[in-house]
């Protein structure tokens, strides 16, 4: 399908292909949720919002997102709504909504690290974080559940000034990150039974240059979290984490200075830089059930592939035309 520039991200459902748009304009934003089928149809319009899309993910015909707004004339107060829409209907639930007032603006960041909003959709749940302003500006993040049958019945999970955020869930787990000031860890928690359990620690550094444990952005599909160990290092290395066992891998990149995995139901992937004799930087796919990589990669692969559903999505430009692929195989 052709791709414009004003759309910024991509997701399968199903054969179909999803993206969102966004026009980097002053508030009140115009964005957008559009829709491709299998058939090559034109992009078909699925749901339209004057706010700015933060965060969305997509599982079994529904996407779930969040939306920003912020007063025109600025300040720094913002409002976020978490929100849960079914692909097919275009019918919206609203899970949650917080606002921050402009006592919480930093100037733009440069500070320690504290919560953002996140969130996160399996088939029958939903998690996210919301934030509560306190004293001085001061913001708690507070990691939350919900069934989509019922979403107005909450579970709060967990609390952090420092961070938290979920990962992934699905019909029976939650994985999550909750921070500290001088550690991480990275949880699973039986949503039946509420049974939660860390399954691995990292030591947290200076956290205005960044210095935080690589499992923060691991990406998840089944029982395998995956990361990369320092993705600005040129010998960054994969590493897998079994989330109902426990077990640990060691993962080849297939490059250097690797960055953003991503997962679907089917595959991880994740690019590498360019080396200097290479005409396109090299892409690594990986089975997402047995971490062993794809021996041959689908002919016509582009740039910035990513794994989604249960296929892969990459862009080819030619030109001034961008195109961007669903391949399921």
């Amino acid at each position: 399908m052709p791709a414009d520039p004003d759309m910024v991200s991509f997701h399968a459902d199903g054969a179909a292909l999803i993206a969102t748009r966004s026009k980097g304009t002053p508030p009140p934003y115009d964005s957008t949720i559009v829709r491709a089928d299998a058939s090559g149809g034109p992009w078909a319009l699925v749901y339209e919002t004057d706010a700015m899309f933060m965060v969305d993910r997509v599982a079994n015909g529904r996407v779930g997102f969040i939306e920003y707004r912020a007063p025109y004339q600025g300040g720094g107060a913002y409002s976020n709504d978490f929100v849960v829409l079914d692909l097919a209907s275009g019918v919206k639930t609203e899970i949650d909504r917080f606002a921050l007032s402009a006592a919480t603006y930093r100037g733009g960041g440069g500070g320690p690290r504290r919560p953002v909003g996140a969130i996160v959709l399996g088939p029958d749940h939903v998690a996210w974080t919301r934030l509560v302003e306190g004293s001085g500006g001061s913001i708690t993040g507070e990691l939350r559940i919900a069934s989509l049958a019922d979403p107005a019945e909450q579970q709060l999970v967990a609390t952090s000034s420092e961070w938290i955020r979920p990962l992934d869930i699905d019909a029976e787990r939650l994985v999550y990150v909750l921070g500290g000031r001088t550690e991480d860890a990275l949880h699973v928690r039986d949503i039946a039974t509420g049974a939660d359990r860390v399954l691995l620690t990292g030591a947290v550094g200076d956290t205005v240059r960044g210095v935080i444990p690589d499992f923060d952005q691991a990406a998840v599909s089944g029982d395998w979290a995956v990361w990369l160990t320092d993705p600005k290092n040129f010998a960054s290395k994969g590493q897998a984490l079994n989330v109902r066992t426990g077990e640990r891998r060691d993962l080849e990149t297939g490059g250097s200075s690797c960055y953003g995995v991503s997962a679907g139901t089917r595959y991880f992937a994740w690019g590498c830089g360019k080396s200097s004799d290479a005409a396109a930087p090299p892409v690594l796919v990986i089975d997402a059930k047995t971490l062993e990589p794809l021996a041959t990669l689908p002919s016509g692969i582009g740039v910035g592939v990513d794994a989604t559903g249960d296929g892969l999505i990459w862009f080819n430009v030619n030109g001034s035309l961008r195109t961007v692929t669903l391949f399921r195989p």
